[in-house]
């Protein structure tokens, strides 16, 4: 069974502190109206409005308005606060671990191409070192009747023929111990030149003596 709800016209009211006193149509003790007891008004309340109430007493004997509304003021509909899904938190969980993932396999890459470019330097590197300081020993060695790869005339200590190509000319020239220009010859591999066992080798591999 719904309440009864009681009638009275607003006698005074402090719109600043928010309550004021409804005097009741049938008479008696005013009424306490607090602005809580009008949520859904679209207005405040105003002295000589007309409030519809529910009237409820209290322990020390004073009475109060309870569920008010102002007679002819549109109520505002109660909301209600509907409470959205909530996100499916496992893509949120696997984005951190595919960034990971993805950073890893970047550096895993850039490790590879940085090898890429220094494992060439070092073997230059190495070539010309050994281009550039052929053995002394190697001199006194006896020559070899095989004609030796570009490695293996660098590392056996016999082959000391020095297959240089001219930069003026073009000319592919070898040069052999005792001549003028022998010393001061430099055996660069990267740019075709090579060691040599013997003149034979030389001649064979399409080079020509030096004039000096």
């Amino acid at each position: 069974m719904a309440p009864v709800s009681d009638r009275g016209q607003l006698k005074t009211w402090k719109d600043d502190r928010g309550f004021g006193f409804i005097k009741p149509e049938g008479g008696g003790k005013d009424v306490f109206l607090h602005i809580s007891a009008l949520p859904r008004a679209s207005r405040r309340p105003q002295i000589g409005d007309t409030i519809l109430y529910e009237k409820v007493a209290e322990p020390d004997g004073k009475v109060r308005a309870a569920r008010a509304s102002i007679q002819g003021v549109v109520t505002v509909p109660q909301q209600t606060t509907k409470r959205s899904p909530n996100p499916d938190p496992r893509p949120a969980r696997r984005k951190p671990k595919q960034t990971g993932w993805l950073e890893s396999l970047t550096g895993i890459v850039g490790l590879v191409i940085v090898a890429a470019f220094a494992i060439p330097s070092v073997y230059k590197s190495i070539w010309t070192r050994l281009d550039t300081n052929p053995p002394a020993s190697s001199i006194t060695q006896p020559e070899t009747t095989t004609p030796p790869t570009p490695i293996e005339a660098v590392i056996d200590p016999s082959c000391v023929v020095k297959g240089n190509i001219s930069i003026s000319t073009g000319k592919k020239l070898y040069h052999v111990p005792g001549m003028e220009d022998y010393e001061g010859t430099e055996i660069h591999l990267d740019e075709g030149e090579r060691w040599f066992c013997t003149e034979a080798d030389a001649i064979a591999a399409g080079w020509s003596r030096a004039p000096r």
